[in-house]
């Protein structure tokens, strides 16, 4: 996908502003992030040696970039079929004009 397209930045900034505000009052949201919050906080308390903390940070810290990828790319195809949908509709109304005004 191109970055540059108005899609992507609408994705942006749409993802980048608004979407702050959705997920602090979305309760399933801040219940994932509690259990989070826990689970990292049992980890700390492992006293786990530094490189194993980090193989796990780094591990974590993909999966984390794999499933934000996973929701930018569903958005932009939900966003994408949506446009399809409108273009649809307005050429068949176009077509259907077309026909009737002949």
């Amino acid at each position: 996908m191109d970055k540059d397209s108005v899609l992507y930045q609408l994705m942006d900034l749409r993802v980048n502003t608004i979407m702050n505000s959705i997920v602090g009052a979305d309760e399933d949201y801040q219940d994932i992030l509690r259990r989070s919050d826990e689970y990292s906080g049992r980890l700390e308390t492992m006293g786990l040696p530094k490189e194993t903390m980090q193989l796990i940070d780094r591990y974590v810290s993909e999966q984390n970039a794999l499933g934000a990828r996973y929701g930018a790319l569903a958005y932009l195809l939900g966003f994408s079929d949506c446009i399809e949908l409108f273009r649809s509709r307005i050429d068949v109304h176009a077509y259907a004009e077309a026909i009737l005004n002949t």
